[in-house]
């Protein structure tokens, strides 16, 4: 009976597979010579790069009027990365839809290359549009333009062990590039050809919206799609009405479609107790969906269910990237006004307080759930001493489907120490930083002007950062020894030589400056470890001679007035008597030798006048006229 009961089920998930994709060929009705690989192997294979370039040039030679085949850069193996701008507008262009105020769809496929469903699914619904009648047709409202594979290198290194928690394709590619770099870690930085590449067409072509369709990685339950949005980031009110709005919308036309959306991809608490509860995260810039944020723009992190067939998969990502198109082509006209009105706004904001990092009030030990989900799974078992490995584990029962009430933490909340702030003017970048700042302001198409003739005697803020306060990350993230500082901003005058830079607040782009250029957001320049030589030392005072220092500051010796002036003089009768006040009442002080070697040696001019100063100035000056 047992063995019945077994096959029985393995011939329903055939049959069901099996009519799944008869169903995707029905509904397209696709001459045989015009199937992909993933339909001539029932959905066990997915094809080869060749097949996405054969294709991409395939369509555009069958169609000139509504699509152009695309090369937007190079791999850093020198593969070609092709995308597909799909029209029936007559904008395949980007001066074209910006003359003709077309909006911009960028769907996104293979950012990791295992998880490549989107490829696919955008493949099969071009060829399937461009067949339909023009009559209902989107495309007739808006520029599709779809990348089939983001990461082609990796995409081309396929193997059946990439993916251990997923559900087909039977060869998977990898999830980084050939220089071990995650594109979806990479939207700030962009230290990979790829991302450079990026970078360069959405500057280009100003996408409204950015679908990044990616695929989780093997959490048991039965919802078959997450939709992420990180409005928070942004700080145009109505643009957050609307990204919160268009998230809706989606999940209720999915809904609509038969299909399990969350409007969240989930974190649970504890990976071998699902039921324990589930948190929101709150994302961070070097993610796509944020990122479009950040750029005043809507962005979304789709994410199909790893478990399910490779076949629904695929139906699941095409409907997602359908319902899209639909609300774009309905509503399109009036978002572009809306983001139009936020790069308007985005051109006063300075001097306001923003926040530049967010997270979820769990993490810092609120343990107050914000409301109940009930989630659908299946029932577990959770092993205090799991068989044959021991130790605490998790066992899904799959044939006894659950619904999990649990607990949900979604309380997302500015971090305190990341509410900046803008200056009334902008920021600074000395010369002798120009080479480090400049090819990120040039990537993220950030205005700048260059100071053709030196200046004096500019009235700054600039930041001292607090020696204490400086912690590097014990091991290294794509590549690069991520660094956490605070410090003062303090009023100073200073000289620039001829060279330095300006970057004015007052730009469309105002977000994406802070986020670079203010230390305390997660994904600056700073945090990524750019500025690391303006906290190390260089130089350093001689024990003997910090010491000789020491006793002549403690006896007011005159040769601190012939060295350091009579200002540190003048001081140094108040010093001794503070000095000896902490000798008494400060216990750790008395017996730590350096603590009290510090309190003298830090009143000197510092021998080292850039060591711990932030390379960055903020001003309220406008230094250079557009």
């Amino acid at each position: 009976m047992f063995w019945l009961m077994k096959n029985f089920k393995i011939y329903v998930c055939l049959c069901a597979l099996f009519m799944v994709s008869l169903e995707i060929q029905a509904q397209t009705k696709v001459p045989a010579s015009e199937l992909f690989e993933v339909e001539i192997s029932q959905f066990r294979r997915t094809g080869s790069y060749a097949e996405v370039e054969g294709v991409c040039h395939r369509f555009a030679k069958d169609h000139p009027d509504a699509v152009r085949c695309l090369d937007i850069g190079r791999t850093a193996e020198g593969r070609p990365i092709v995308a597909l701008a799909v029209s029936r507008t007559g904008a395949l262009s980007p001066k074209e839809a910006q003359r003709m105020g077309v909006p911009v769809v960028l769907a996104i496929g293979g950012t990791h290359a295992g998880e490549i469903d989107g490829k696919d699914a955008g493949l099969m619904l071009i060829r399937d549009m461009l067949k339909k009648p023009s009559g209902k047709d989107p495309l007739q409202h808006q520029v599709f333009l779809f990348v089939p594979v983001f990461n082609v290198d990796g995409h081309e290194r396929p193997s059946p062990y990439n993916r251990p928690n997923q559900n087909g394709p039977s060869l998977q590619g990898e999830r980084v590039t050939a220089q071990r770099i995650n594109l979806n870690r990479d939207w700030i930085l962009g230290q990979s050809s790829e991302m450079n590449a990026m970078l360069h067409f959405i500057s280009e072509w100003d996408p409204l919206l950015t679908l990044d369709l990616h695929v989780t990685d093997g959490v048991r339950f039965r919802h078959d799609v997450s939709l992420s949005m990180s409005p928070m980031f942004g700080v145009d009110e109505p643009l957050h009405q609307v990204a919160d709005q268009f998230s809706a919308d989606m999940m209720k036309r999915l809904s609509a479609d038969g299909h399990r959306p969350l409007d969240f991809t989930p974190v649970l608490l504890d990976f071998e107790n699902p039921r324990a509860g589930i948190m929101r995260d709150a994302d961070a810039p070097r993610f796509s969906h944020v990122y479009a944020v950040l750029r005043n723009r809507l962005g979304i992190l789709v994410e199909d269910h790893a478990w399910d067939p490779y076949s629904q998969r695929v139906k699941t990502s095409k409907d997602v990237l359908i319902a899209a198109l639909d609300l774009i082509a309905q509503k399109g006209q009036y978002l572009l006004e809306v983001v139009q009105h936020a790069d308007q706004n985005a051109q006063t904001m300075f001097s306001q307080a923003v926040a530049l990092d967010w997270h979820n009030m769990l993490e810092t030990g609120i343990d107050i759930p914000t409301g109940q989900a009930d989630l659908l799974g299946y029932e577990y078992t959770t092993h205090t001493n799991a068989p044959v490995v021991g130790g605490r584990h998790i066992t899904y029962h799959l044939n006894q489907p659950a619904v999990w009430r649990m607990p949900v933490y979604g309380d997302i909340q500015p971090v305190n120490e990341a509410i900046v702030s803008f200056p009334q003017a902008g920021y600074i970048v000395p010369a002798g930083w120009v080479s480090v700042v400049l090819p990120y302001l040039q990537k993220h198409n950030i205005s700048y002007q260059v100071l053709t003739d030196a200046m004096q005697d500019v009235e700054v803020q600039e930041l001292h950062v607090d020696p204490d306060s400086i912690s590097f990350e014990s091991r290294t993230f794509q590549g690069r020894l991520r660094t956490s500082m605070n410090g003062e901003w303090v009023s100073a005058q200073t000289d620039f030589p001829k060279g330095s830079l300006f970057v004015p607040i007052r730009q469309s782009r105002a977000l994406l400056v802070a986020h670079l250029l203010e230390p305390v957001s997660p994904d600056s320049l700073s945090r990524w470890g750019l500025f690391n030589t303006a906290y190390e030392i260089t130089d350093h005072i001689s024990n003997h001679r910090q010491l000789q220092i020491a006793q002549w500051m403690y006896t007011q010796d005159r040769r601190i007035r012939e060295r350091y002036g009579d200002s540190l003089h003048r001081k140094l009768s108040a010093l001794k008597k503070e000095y000896q006040i902490r000798m008494d009442r400060d216990e750790r002080f008395q017996e730590d030798p350096e603590q009290r070697m510090d309190f003298w040696i830090r009143q000197i001019p510092y021998h080292d006048p850039t060591f711990n100063k932030y390379p960055v100035m903020r001003t309220d000056r406008v230094l250079v006229q557009p």
